[in-house]
């Protein structure tokens, strides 16, 4: 590029990439740097640019967890949950324990299940809990709750009672919830289960459990 003859003009390769070729005065288009803030470099000053543009604002940080309305046991129970989804493959299910020193008794209280898997062919299931304490093989060790009909979110709120728990019972067994589903005309159908380790109870406090039902254990 030459201006009066005999004089060469130089130019960086900078302004040569920003030349605009519209006609009229040759003017450097401006980079896009310019309209973003630039803050202190490794250069120290990081050229340019103060403060940001009034028009960008900071992203809205997502509400937190605990403001999107989970629902609350009753007072005084202890909350144990293992990331109950409604959308589980299996479903989940909602009970209290509580482990009566004085008494020697076991207080089951079933309340209700969500999203459980369909098993009949209306796309529903008649299902029922059954407890079980393990080791142990006897009827005694076994209580089962009602049957709910045609339905994926049953609520049963039923109380089951184990009678002669000790100390040692806390300490060893593991307690067996099995969600099945009623079938009249074929052999009933096991869809979930749960299993929870009575050391996990403390004496006269009751535990309140919201937990994904997982698949039968071998």
């Amino acid at each position: 590029m030459r201006g009066r003859r005999g004089d060469r003009m130089t130019i960086n390769i900078q302004e040569h990439m920003a030349i605009n070729v519209c006609p009229g005065p040759i003017r450097p288009i401006r980079q896009i740097s310019d309209y973003f803030p630039r803050g202190p470099g490794p250069e120290g000053g990081g050229g340019g640019g103060g403060e940001a543009p009034a028009h960008l604002v900071p992203l809205a940080l997502a509400p937190p967890a605990a403001l999107l309305g989970a629902t609350t046991p009753e007072d005084g129970a202890e909350v144990d949950s293992y990331d109950s989804d409604d959308a589980t493959a299996l479903g989940t299910l909602e009970f209290d324990l509580l482990y009566d020193r004085a008494s020697c008794t076991l207080h089951c209280s079933i309340l209700r299940a969500k999203g459980l898997k369909p098993m009949d062919f209306n796309g529903l299931a008649d299902p029922y809990v059954k407890l079980h304490l393990l080791p142990g093989a006897c009827k005694a060790n076994k209580l089962k709750t009602k049957t709910q009909r045609n339905t994926l979110n049953p609520v049963w709120n039923e109380d089951l009672t184990y009678s002669g728990i000790t100390d040692d019972d806390i300490t060893h067994k593991v307690l067996r919830i099995a969600v099945c589903d009623e079938d009249k005309l074929s052999h009933n159908e096991f869809i979930g289960e749960i299993r929870v380790p009575l050391r996990r109870l403390k004496p006269s406090q009751k535990k309140h459990f919201n937990i994904c039902l997982e698949r039968q254990v071998p």
